[in-house]
């Protein structure tokens, strides 16, 4: 097996990016977690769907490269308990309004 400095090099700068990334978009996700969504503004409650999302096509990402069936597993655990995180909350983003 030989190796190839160019491609390494790569791989090497797009985990670097991806790693900045994740740290990047979990960061914001605290910040609107901690303020935000807290107080019940509905517009951070959208942008918190991003995170199941993302959460989803990297682990189907990881599994396509991969074959790894644990990344199903984790991918359908981590998307199940996200959603019910911001379902369970519902009514305090969207309460009912009054009959009248």
């Amino acid at each position: 097996m030989s190796s190839d400095p160019k491609f390494a090099s790569f791989l090497g700068s797009t985990l670097i990016d991806d790693g900045i990334s994740g740290v990047g978009l979990a960061v914001f996700g605290m910040i609107v977690s901690m303020t935000s969504y807290r107080n019940g503004e509905k517009w951070a409650w959208y942008v918190s769907w991003s995170m199941p999302t993302g959460i989803l096509a990297a682990q189907l990402n990881v599994y396509v490269l991969t074959g790894s069936v644990v990344m199903i597993y984790l991918a359908a655990a981590f998307t199940i308990a996200s959603v019910l995180a911001l379902l369970l909350p519902y009514r305090q983003f969207f309460p009912r309004k009054p009959r009248g």
